[in-house]
């Protein structure tokens, strides 16, 4: 009796111990299969496979060097809006047009156009019809806008001159610069609206006084 007794004992501890192996064997398994979970099996997607992958060495992969090769004495300047450095463009061409369209038209002193015109007549009603107002004499459209040397003239300037016989050094004429030299105004000489050149006419280069700007200069550059 006391043998059958130690025999269930030990049967059922046996039974215990294996099952409580089991139960732990289990719970690793499931704590192992939690833990490795990987992002992609969180978000639903399919973890690409290893062959799939590849991650280039490090000889061809592009590396970024902040670059610090800017010079330090140069000044970057630039005005206004590129929109409005096209309208200048626009303008220029419009002015350059709108005086060519009055090529022999009659000089007459006085005049004011647009079927006659003297010198400062016709530069004021050519800047006009291009939206630009100025004065109605020579003398006084000479004191608008910005000052312009003979060398740094550009298509659309004023141009004036002194042009008596013996130089005094004030304004008696005024045209517009063209560009490479040449240059539109109502001559008297001439008798019409006329295109002169500076080395055709050196009389003109000789009398020229300096230069007006009144198209309003946004170009971009870089100066020092």
């Amino acid at each position: 009796m006391k043998n059958k007794k130690i025999f269930n004992i030990t049967i059922l501890s046996s039974i215990l111990f294996f099952s409580a192996c089991s139960n732990t064997q289990e719970g690793l398994k499931k704590e192992t299969t939690i833990k490795s979970l990987s992002v992609y099996n969180i978000m639903g997607i399919s973890e690409p496979s290893i062959a799939n992958s590849f991650t280039p060495p490090i000889s061809t992969r592009q590396v970024y060097v902040p670059q610090n090769n800017f010079v330090q004495d140069i000044e970057y300047i630039s005005y206004g809006h590129p929109t409005t450095m096209v309208n200048n463009y626009r303008t220029i061409a419009n002015v350059e047009s709108r005086a060519k369209s009055f090529l022999g038209t009659p000089y007459v002193w006085g005049a004011t156009g647009p079927n006659k015109f003297d010198c400062s007549g016709f530069t004021q009603w050519v800047f006009r019809d291009v939206g630009i107002n100025i004065p109605r004499v020579s003398r006084d459209q000479a004191r608008v806008g910005q000052f312009i040397s003979f060398n740094n003239l550009q298509r659309g300037d004023m141009m004036f001159f002194d042009t008596h016989k013996r130089r005094t050094g004030k304004v008696t004429h005024v045209g517009i610069y063209l560009g490479n030299g040449n240059f539109i105004h109502a001559s008297s000489a001439g008798k019409k609206v006329v295109i002169y050149n500076f080395n055709q006419k050196t009389f003109y280069k000789k009398r020229f006084l300096w230069g007006r700007r009144v198209i309003k200069n946004t170009f971009h550059y870089a100066s020092n």
